[in-house]
């Protein structure tokens, strides 16, 4: 019989982490399996992602207390030993609750032999000042202190070395939740009352039309967001659809749009109004479009299962193109904890760098003369952003980047070939993304 409970569930879900997949996906799947509700699913979810984030932390204190190192214990073992020392460390769970609870599922999980072990080690561990630490480099100390995996402090320490640290720990969008009003039907004063008699508290975000709120429970929860009276998006995000300039009665193209913020927002801006087409590669993503279009009720969306990269000759010539494409998402740790602990393998990389640039190039081939084409990322990968647009430009000499009519908040740093957004660098935060542009002559 399995274990019950919130720690259970994110135990159970750490040790299918282990054996790869998307984080939420992972997550997703096992609360669903768990049938936990209200507090005891929010909590399982805390203690999963909190455990995944902070993990290099976690592993380095145990590992003092531990002569074979954590990668020697037993899965279920290792999992709850992380858990409960993240609950202990990172999430104001008391110690003593912390160990005790682990202790009870080491014993659920049928490893009482490991019952000793677990209780002796946490509560060392959980007493442990990392302010003592010494480590044997930079890279392990931005490692440890940041949570992040070798190759993507290796990353940070050659592109980013005086940043690096505060890339790592700035929270995403300044620790709230991000919000895009539906100006179709309310407006940022409105939903603001709106969600306070729900008992969210929001505030004005730095993009026009924009909230940063702070829920109990799931955004997705209030009767405001089952109205269609918002989306949740980044501001990042939304700065990228505010940049296409679409306007009632265009003809647009988002060509990777799921889960379809982009696309409501965009929508929202044609006042729904002209024919947008919004599409991804999997239908099952797709779906995702379409759900999100329905609450929101927007018509002009037409969501459609297509590969970005490759030419579709039935797609109609376009006035806007958006071409959020594929990334290593090095911009978005705080949303994506398992992003931290990724390989940037080279032959992966390359190979990414590659499908940008077909989809560049097949974006560029829909957009009518004189039209605009946004090129964006959620990373702060120099090769993936400004060296694509250089050499996208290089190649489409009837193409230039233009500034648009949205304005870029301070902090953010503009180029000849876009503007880019470090997180830590916009004061009142803003995830790592970047945003091109560009015109197409003739």
């Amino acid at each position: 019989m399995r274990p019950a409970g919130p720690r259970a569930a994110a135990v159970a879900a750490l040790l299918h982490q282990e054996q790869g997949g998307y984080a939420n996906l992972v997550l997703d799947a096992e609360l669903a399996r768990s049938g936990l509700t209200g507090r005891d699913r929010a909590f399982a979810g805390a203690v999963f992602y909190t455990t995944v984030e902070k993990q290099a932390a976690l592993d380095y204190i145990l590992g003092r207390f531990l002569p074979k190192g954590v990668e020697k214990l037993d899965p279920p073992v290792r999992a709850i030993l992380r858990s409960g020392l993240a609950q202990a460390r990172f999430m104001q769970v008391p110690p003593s609750a912390a160990v005790n609870e682990a202790v009870k599922l080491t014993r659920a999980y049928g490893k009482a032999s490991a019952a000793g072990l677990v209780n002796a080690v946490l509560r060392k561990a959980c007493g442990y000042d990392l302010d003592t630490a010494v480590f044997a480099n930079e890279t392990e100390r931005l490692m440890v202190l940041g949570c992040a995996g070798r190759d993507v402090a290796a990353f940070l320490r050659q592109y980013y070395p005086d940043e690096a640290l505060r890339i790592l720990t700035a929270p995403a969008d300044g620790g709230h939740t991000a919000l895009r009003v539906n100006t179709l039907k309310t407006n940022p004063a409105a939903l603001t009352a709106a969600l306070a008699a729900e008992g969210a508290a929001a505030a004005p975000g730095l993009v026009p039309d924009s909230l940063l709120a702070d829920f109990a429970g799931s955004p997705a929860g209030t009767e405001a967001f089952r109205q269609g009276l918002y989306h949740v998006e980044g501001q990042a995000s939304q700065l990228a659809a505010l940049c296409l300039g679409a306007k009632p009665g265009d003809t647009v193209l988002d060509l990777c749009a799921a889960p379809g913020g982009k696309t409501l927002t965009i929508a929202q801006e044609m006042r729904d109004q002209g024919r947008l087409v919004s599409c991804d590669v999997t239908e099952k993503r797709v779906g995702l479009i379409r759900t999100a279009a329905a609450r929101m009720g927007l018509d002009c969306v037409e969501a459609v299962c297509n590969d970005a990269a490759a030419y579709n000759p039935a797609f109609p010539a376009a006035d806007r193109v958006l071409a959020d494409v594929p990334c290593s998402g090095l911009g978005i740790l705080g949303k994506k904890p398992d992003i931290r602990y990724k390989t940037l393998d080279e032959a992966r990389r390359r190979e990414l760098l590659d499908t940008q640039r077909a989809i560049l190039d097949c974006a560029a081939r829909y957009l009518k003369p004189g039209g605009r084409l946004v090129y964006s990322t959620c990373t702060i990968h120099p090769d993936e952003n400004q060296e694509q647009v250089k050499a996208f430009l290089a190649r489409r000499p009837d193409f230039r980047v233009i500034q648009p009519e949205a304005a870029f908040p301070e902090g953010m740093e503009t180029g000849p070939y876009g503007a880019l957004s470090v997180p830590g660098r916009v004061p009142a935060g803003m995830d790592g993304f970047f945003i091109c542009v560009m015109r197409r002559d003739g």
